[in-house]
């Protein structure tokens, strides 16, 4: 059965600066629609197989069901929740930030 995917207000909001940064920033604005685009399809892909990820290292994340999938220099984070069928997008990190610590300081949900 294919899950809902809902990408938070935090993890929306990761993705569209990851994406200036790489537009402005970097001046690469092909880069960043690349980045989108990859975004789009690998976090989509999620509804009929949320599994297909493994969960993080990391053992307090893994408790709390916390997986990722890798978009270009980017992790995306997600939990799923079952009885609801649905992805959650909890966070978008780029893969060198010190993401675990800052998971670890929580997130929302919505």
């Amino acid at each position: 059965m294919s899950h809902q995917v809902h990408i938070t207000s935090t993890a929306e909001h990761d993705i569209m600066r990851a994406a200036d940064y790489i537009e402005f920033t970097l001046k690469n604005p092909d880069a960043a629609d690349n980045l989108l685009d990859a975004a789009t399809e690998q976090i989509g892909s999620l509804a009929d197989l949320p599994q297909k990820f493994r969960l993080v290292d990391d053992p307090v994340l893994a408790s709390w069901g916390i997986r990722f999938v890798i978009i270009n220099n980017y992790l995306a984070f997600y939990t799923i929740d079952e009885e609801k069928q649905t992805v959650i997008i909890v966070r978008f990190l780029y893969q060198k930030s010190n993401w675990t610590s800052i998971l670890r300081q929580g997130f929302s949900l919505i």
